[in-house]
């Protein structure tokens, strides 16, 4: 796993981030949910997992090929290479990223995670149940020993 680390005040940069895009809609290569939640991992720590495959896409087809070519093949597999093996969502704590399939990325906020996508004619962030989750992924408070 590489060194990445919430800063102190991680809540607060976070919080900033997320209001920042709330009604910012879906665009493949601009705010996907890849790029969202590497956003907000960038957001608490300084250190973006998206750094080899960010601008190098911007459709569905070019973020598969850019994960094939510059992550670990998939979404999950190159989050899991990030992050270390996801752990259980009833685990998930508020600033961990979240996966509701292996396809699909967000970031937890406690009972609910955010996501980019549209509910009802509203695009931006939209909250899910955590629980609704398949997996999770630790974003750490302290350097791994």
């Amino acid at each position: 796993m590489n060194n990445i680390v919430r800063y102190q005040d991680w809540e607060a940069r976070l919080s900033v981030y997320l209001d920042r895009v709330a009604e910012e809609p879906f665009k493949w290569g601009t705010h996907d949910c890849a790029l969202f939640a590497s956003d907000c991992v960038l957001a608490m720590t300084g250190v973006d997992p998206a750094e080899a495959y960010r601008g190098t896409y911007d459709t569905v087809v070019g973020a598969a090929k850019a994960l094939r070519e510059h992550g670990a093949g998939t979404l999950l597999k190159s989050f899991t290479a990030t992050f270390g093996e996801p752990i259980s969502p009833h685990f998930a704590q508020r600033g961990d990223l979240v996966m509701l399939d292996p396809k699909t990325i967000g970031v937890c906020v406690g009972r609910h995670s955010w996501f980019v996508g549209r509910e009802a004619n509203q695009e931006g962030l939209v909250p899910l149940f955590t629980a609704s989750c398949r997996y999770a992924f630790r974003v750490p408070f302290e350097a791994a020993a």
